[in-house]
């Protein structure tokens, strides 16, 4: 068949079928005839039966003829959500609070083991005194409060375990070191002992250290040259020592910080015990209130101390010394008129302390400590001030004077605003200029 006779063909079925199944009303309504319906039933049925005697070629041509391309298919990209396992991040942050909380309870025992064997601890001796009926309670503070001992709960546990219930501990004096055991000093505390001898020593006002020393070794404490090494070489870990100055120009680094005071030591005494002793005693006057009164004054705690020195050596009076550090700030305060304090006080020094002590001159030190010399404060104190004279230093009076001198048998003091006034004051004190 021609492509041309079958393309008429089918068009002529498809008009006849259309024409077929259009149903005609009558008159009354009714549709048409069923007999038209089973003629055009007839034709599309004789259409089928010629469309499959078409030869292979032909209906191939066809199908390819008439058949539309396929369009492509849209790919739909689906998005994979995937739910979080908590269960393996709880499983992750659970191993690794373990972990750490295995580390620290390691550090811990390290830490506590160190200390309960004394490793890597010092050996200095300290002499403590044991009250009648102290418990083991009173014990492990007083050793934690003396630097033995860091852990008291773990000392008291440990020694109730070693005495047990039947043991015995003993009042009275007993010499400790940090680097021995928890062991060791138990030990110590169930050994009968006799009580160490004492000896009452004063420190007085204005003392240097070397007096200082020399009162001790006098009263059988110490050697006054071992007191003096370690007194201005050790640090005990004071608040009060984070301010004192190192210049190289000071003679001695803690000369001022020797608290005179009235103590009680062991005679034959270890010097790092009585040393720390006294530093302790420091520590408590030269405490934070008195730290923030020196920056509110605008001085360091060092200058403060060495103010407080001149102040002590001036006058044992305290309203003199109150008077006199007013004048000492007025010049302080105005350097460009009057740079220098010119206070005699400091010659003592150079020469009672530093000459006496150093086998060649050092003019140099000489001139940091001499206030004729030097502009403002000296390098560092020049003695050892009592309570009072701090508090001049810290809370001076308010006055405008520039000068002061005294009558040295009454001790009568004149001050002065202007110099020529000076002069007339030196002549009522009975000096000469």
């Amino acid at each position: 068949m021609k492509e041309d006779n079958f393309d008429e063909y089918l068009a002529s079925i498809l008009n006849k079928s259309g024409e077929a199944v259009k149903t005609e009303e009558k008159p009354d309504g009714q549709p048409a005839e069923a007999s038209e319906a089973a003629e055009s039933g007839e034709d599309i049925a004789d259409f089928a039966e010629k469309t499959i005697r078409l030869s292979d070629g032909e209906t191939k041509k066809f199908v390819n003829t008439h058949t539309e391309e396929p369009k492509p298919q849209k790919i739909i990209h689906r998005k994979i959500i995937r739910k979080a396992n908590y269960s393996a991040y709880g499983g992750i942050v659970m191993a690794t609070l373990v972990l750490c909380c295995s580390i620290v309870i390691s550090l811990f025992a390290i830490v506590v083991g160190r200390d309960f064997l004394g490793i890597d601890t010092n050996n200095n001796v300290t002499t403590l005194y044991v009250p009648t009926g102290s418990t083991l309670a009173d014990i492990s503070q007083l050793l934690t409060d003396s630097g033995i001992i860091e852990y008291p709960g773990v000392f008291e546990k440990f020694a109730r375990l070693r005495i047990g219930s039947d043991g015995v501990i003993y009042p009275g004096d007993i010499d400790v070191m940090p680097s021995m055991s928890y062991g060791d000093i138990v030990d110590s505390l169930t050994v009968m002992r006799e009580a160490h001898e004492t000896v009452t020593v004063t420190i007085i006002e204005g003392m240097t250290i070397d007096e200082a020393a020399k009162v001790l070794e006098d009263n059988g404490v110490c050697s006054a040259s071992d007191f003096i090494f370690e007194f201005n070489n050790d640090i005990f870990g004071f608040d009060f020592e984070t301010y004192v100055s190192s210049s190289s120009l000071k003679f001695y680094k803690y000369e001022g910080y020797l608290f005179p005071d009235t103590y009680e030591f062991y005679v034959g005494d270890s010097v790092y015990n009585i040393v720390k002793r006294i530093k302790e005693r420091t520590s408590e006057i030269l405490n934070e209130s008195v730290i923030r009164r020196c920056g509110e004054l605008g001085y360091t705690l060092d200058q403060i101390v060495t103010m407080a020195s001149l102040l002590q050596l001036e006058s044992g009076k305290l309203s003199d010394m109150e008077q006199i550090a007013g004048v000492f700030y007025n010049r302080l305060n105005n350097p460009s008129e009057y740079p220098k304090l010119q206070s005699d006080t400091t010659y003592r020094y150079i020469e009672n302390v530093i000459k006496v002590n150093t086998a060649i001159d050092y003019q140099e030190m000489y001139d940091a400590y001499d206030t004729y010399v030097c502009n403002g404060l000296p390098v560092g104190a020049i003695c050892n001030p009592g309570a009072d004279a701090i508090h001049a230093a810290l809370y001076p009076a308010e006055n405008s004077y520039y000068y002061f001198c005294s009558n040295v048998e009454t001790g009568q003091f004149y001050y002065a605003e202007s110099y020529d006034e000076h002069l007339a004051n030196v002549e009522l004190a009975g000096l000469s200029v």
